[in-house]
């Protein structure tokens, strides 16, 4: 598995999704307060949470009924319209609009990632591939709240933050699409 194609765009995929995701999800608090007033930060974790955990769910139907690869393009493109509709989101009602768009699509990651690498690589060795993928969640979550820090100390506000975020999303479109194109006979030609 580790030297097909597919596991390279499927952990690329992830990280982007992760670091794209997390860049924001950790800067919540203070977003909040310095983009639209909202006080109590927990307000948007809150909002964060109950969508991304709708998500795990919807996504898994969505997944099964129109394929991993169309689920996964489809939430990219959400994620990327967020993310262009958040630097504007000065009032309160569209920033968790917004932040509810990202915890949906965030949370229905978690659930077509382990599917899709079950769909490509079987089951035989799932919990070891599926080990080997889920690697990319880590790197982005490292990273991606670091980054956020980083921009919003460095610029004063989440502009970039959002726009890396988006262009990660654009990436893991692109990606999306991509592996849609290879098939699994592909994957069996590589690791015979």
């Amino acid at each position: 598995m580790l030297k097909t194609k597919q596991f390279i765009m499927i952990w690329s995929m992830f990280s982007c999704g992760t670091f794209a995701g997390l860049l924001i999800i950790g800067q919540l608090s203070k977003i909040g307060l310095e983009q639209s007033g909202i006080t109590n930060g927990f307000i948007l974790a809150v909002i964060y949470a109950l969508f991304n955990a709708f998500g795990r769910v919807q996504w898994g139907i969505i997944s099964d009924r129109i394929g991993r690869n169309k689920s996964l393009l489809a939430m990219f493109i959400i994620q990327v319209l967020a993310y262009i509709v958040l630097p504007f989101a000065t009032t309160p009602i569209i920033l968790m609009l917004g932040v509810a768009a990202v915890g949906f699509t965030f949370g229905g990651m978690l659930t077509v990632f382990p599917a899709l690498t079950g769909d490509l690589f079987g089951m035989k060795n799932f919990g070891l591939n599926y080990g080997f993928v889920i690697t990319a969640w880590g790197v982005g979550g490292v990273f991606g709240p670091l980054v956020g820090g980083l921009i919003r100390d460095f610029t004063g506000g989440y502009v970039y933050s959002y726009i890396i975020s988006g262009i990660l999303s654009i990436v893991g479109a692109v990606l999306a699409l991509k592996i849609a194109s290879i098939t699994t006979q592909d994957i069996e030609k590589s690791t015979t």
